[in-house]
């Protein structure tokens, strides 16, 4: 049997582990995550028969599930948290997915440079409030802007790389802190719209907290930037903080108290070979002590008895929040056309990024999706 999921280096630490564990004979082949989708989401990995399972991210789910190149999978899932279980779910009530690797996005920081007397006493000479984990976006530029020092360390982490995912759950974070919406009310031409694109548009080019390499970075290799101690301070997901040395990073919730909710699942594809097989062997990689082996690989598990089991709850500090974080969470449209929408969003914050444009682009996307 044939897996086919992300590269990185915790599934492919995991997967090596779990696949050897099971009771069929099964390998795995992890591809970057624009060619992954570009073999399922556009092409025929999900129906030509050369895949058993396939590792995705919940935004493909709608569509592929809408043109029925993935199968239900009939698995209770009563030991993941409801918000790890209603993205998988189809109109028709089923579930095609179990979940394998979660989020959510989290602010990650480094905690010798919160805890330091220095910092804490010049920041509240400058800034005149105590230095903490931000609880708005005014804070969280405060904070970069004070950290910011070329050479030694950046105020902050983006992943700028156009790959449809990081550069785009940016703004949608933004503009849902902000009170937007892509689709209510004035959609991309409210407010909230255009104080997001301002914000980010100012970290990147006028605080210029950010290394302009990060226009290069994707989610993977922010995180490992970041664990390398390379900016003080990130929202990101919460996985990356498992990479980082036990003790060095803190987690809490995300300014404005919204957090973007995408997360990993395994998938029967509608082209396996033999779909009950392929359940069976889901199955097998979701079980609690699989879950683990994810978590202890470099992903994050996803089950709740996981989240509370010691030697996961060691790993990692964001364990103890992940069920709280969940209940202020917010995910993309489930809507068939999201590859769509994403690609729209996608081409704008590039532009904002690698061209340092601003509304100009805000308004071209809004007529895209109005078109759409």
């Amino acid at each position: 049997m044939k897996v086919f999921g992300r590269a990185f280096e915790g599934f492919e630490r995991a997967l090596t582990d779990q696949l050897a564990r099971v009771d069929v004979s099964a390998d795995h082949q992890l591809l970057e995550i624009e060619d992954l989708q570009r073999e399922v989401v556009e092409g025929t990995l999900a129906t030509d028969g050369r895949a058993d399972v396939l590792m995705l991210i919940t935004d493909w789910l709608p569509s592929l599930i809408a043109d029925g190149k993935l199968l239900p999978i009939d698995q209770d899932q009563q030991a993941w948290a409801p918000a790890l279980r209603q993205l998988q779910t189809g109109a028709d009530g089923r579930s095609y997915g179990v979940a394998y690797h979660d989020g959510p996005m989290l602010f990650l920081y480094r905690t010798d440079l919160y805890g330091s007397e220095t910092e804490q006493k010049g920041f509240a000479d400058r800034f005149g409030y105590p230095l903490a984990p931000p609880v708005d976006w005014a804070q969280y530029r405060d904070q970069a802007v004070w950290f910011d020092r070329p050479g030694e360390q950046r105020g902050t982490i983006l992943a700028g790389y156009p790959d449809e995912h990081n550069n785009v759950y940016d703004f949608l974070t933004h503009l849902w802190s902000r009170g937007g919406d892509l689709f209510e009310d004035e959609g991309l031409g409210s407010a909230a719209a255009g104080e997001a694109v301002d914000f980010l548009h100012r970290l990147w080019h006028v605080d210029r907290v950010v290394d302009p390499a990060a226009a290069g970075w994707d989610s993977v290799t922010s995180g490992e930037r970041f664990a390398a101690g390379e900016a003080a301070m990130m929202v990101n997901w919460a996985g990356f903080a498992s990479m980082c040395e036990p003790g060095t990073v803190g987690c809490a919730p995300v300014p404005g108290a919204v957090t973007m909710n995408a997360y990993w699942v395994l998938t029967v594809p509608a082209g396996a070979r033999d779909p009950q097989r392929s359940a069976e062997l889901i199955r097998q990689l979701t079980t609690h002590e699989m879950d683990v082996t994810t978590a202890v690989s470099g992903g994050s598990a996803t089950r709740r008895d996981s989240w509370a089991d010691p030697r996961v709850r060691a790993l990692a500090p964001y364990y103890e929040v992940l069920e709280s974080a969940h209940q202020g969470s917010r995910s993309v449209p489930v809507d068939p056309r999201w590859p769509q929408i994403a690609g729209v969003l996608n081409e704008m914050m590039q532009a904002v990024v690698e061209e340092g444009a601003g509304r100009g682009a805000l308004e071209k996307a809004r007529l895209a999706l109005e078109a759409l």
